[in-house]
């Protein structure tokens, strides 16, 4: 056989390879959410509150008896970005492997090619909780990230790593700090904040390399909605939760005409109660309007 030929043979191969791994591109819908939390939360419910978040990426089994990634989930606040990957495993298995990849300027050529498909080109990084930069000619800069609860661009993850080890079960979700800023050299433009543009693309991915990678989704951050006066936490209802929002923001975001607003309108919402505040609100009311009292003093 002529090198031509092999050479016409092996591109043709490449080629098809390429194709057959190729991901989709999916738009997933923005969506604000103020009810997700990560991490804090009674066991067996963790995952619970991402019952009305629409799923955005549905992967095929394609890689049993290893991380084998089924659905992905995203919503935002204005704090963070959340994500869920569901896995198509039904027994606890580690989760040291799972990735993210962010395209945050949509832009292939200036990213990481993760796997080297031209898929995504990703400046940001994450394994598991841990953030790292990156760029067409690397991937991992090693610089330093800062923002987020944690100072270093880190995510709030669940499960997380413990004394014991790795992550591990069937379910992972982060929070992605919003407000992450890559300490970029001067020469590549930093400093400069992770997510510069409401919209980008990112991909979930594991070691198994194209065995486990999701279609590239394009989200873009959601607007937080009008809420009804009283409603503090965007929630669309008027209820405890934003009397203790209220509460822990007396004197600062908060004041007594809030107050009122949260009074004259308590019940309001899709998922309204009784018109009646129930005797341990009606307690927290009293002390909160004492509170509005001795600081007026």
């Amino acid at each position: 056989m002529s090198r031509s030929l092999y050479r016409l043979m092996l591109v043709g191969l490449l080629t098809s390879v390429v194709a057959a791994t190729a991901r989709a591109q999916v738009f997933a819908p923005s969506t604000y959410s103020t009810n997700i939390q990560v991490q804090a939360e009674p066991e067996g419910t963790e995952f619970d509150d991402w019952a009305a978040i629409p799923v955005a990426s549905m992967d095929a089994v394609d890689n049993p008896g290893d991380l084998d990634i089924a659905n992905i989930q995203i919503a935002n606040d204005e704090q963070f970005i959340y994500i869920r990957a569901s896995l198509h495993n039904t027994a606890a298995i580690s989760l040291a492997n799972l990735f993210l990849a962010f395209d945050t300027d949509q832009t292939r050529a200036t990213g990481f090619d993760i796997f080297q498909i031209g898929e995504i080109g990703s400046e940001l990084g994450y394994q598991t909780d841990f953030p790292f930069a990156q760029h067409e000619s690397s991937y991992n800069l090693n610089v330093s990230l800062t923002g987020g609860p944690l100072n270093n661009g880190g995510a709030l993850i669940f499960p997380f790593w413990t004394e014991a080890g790795a992550p591990s079960g069937n379910d992972f979700e982060w929070a992605v700090p919003r407000d992450a800023v890559i300490q970029y050299p001067p020469a590549l433009g930093g400093p400069a904040p992770a997510f510069p543009n409401q919209t980008f693309d990112f991909a979930v991915y594991t070691t198994n390399g194209l065995g486990d990678l999701s279609d590239v989704i394009t989200y873009t951050l959601a607007e937080a909605p009008a809420g009804s006066p009283g409603d503090f936490d965007l929630d669309e209802d008027v209820d405890g939760a934003d009397l203790l929002l209220w509460q822990r923001g007396l004197g600062g975001d908060f004041d007594a005409n809030d107050l009122a607003d949260w009074q004259a309108n308590f019940g309001a919402g899709p998922s309204a109660i009784a018109a009646i505040p129930e005797p341990s609100t009606i307690a927290l009311v009293a002390i909160a309007s004492l509170a509005v009292v001795r600081r007026r003093k």
